[in-house]
């Protein structure tokens, strides 16, 4: 199946005035239904733009570092299927915390946080 990813972009080292986030368009052919999201943006980045930045460790869904608005809603990226998404997918990071580039947000106010919860559980 081929596969449209909207992705929405931003580049902290843009000259001033144009450090906007935009919308970019990547066309993806050949995708499997059980490729996940993950894998599809590793591809864009190798295949397509080389430019494109985003965060991953594990691969696995324990730590959470893909975390991602897929169509709108809060995922991690390495769980979700090609086949759950549909040939069209929008990904933006993930709401609340600040972007640092493209898919890659600033994960130190959810750590702060996580830290000052933590003695509750």
């Amino acid at each position: 199946m081929d596969m449209t990813f909207r992705i929405r972009r931003f580049n902290p080292e843009a000259p001033e005035g144009k450090r906007k986030p935009y919308w970019q368009t990547f066309e993806l052919k050949d995708v499997d239904e059980t490729d996940r999201v993950l894998e599809l943006l590793h591809r864009v980045k190798r295949e397509q733009d080389g430019t494109l930045t985003l965060r991953r460790a594990c691969a696995h869904g324990v730590c959470g570092s893909d975390a991602m608005r897929i169509n709108g809603v809060n995922k991690l990226a390495c769980k979700v299927l090609a086949r759950d998404v549909g040939a069209k997918v929008q990904i933006a990071t993930i709401l609340g915390l600040p972007v640092l580039n493209d898919l890659m947000v600033d994960m130190e106010p959810f750590f702060a946080h996580y830290s000052n919860v933590m003695t509750y559980f």
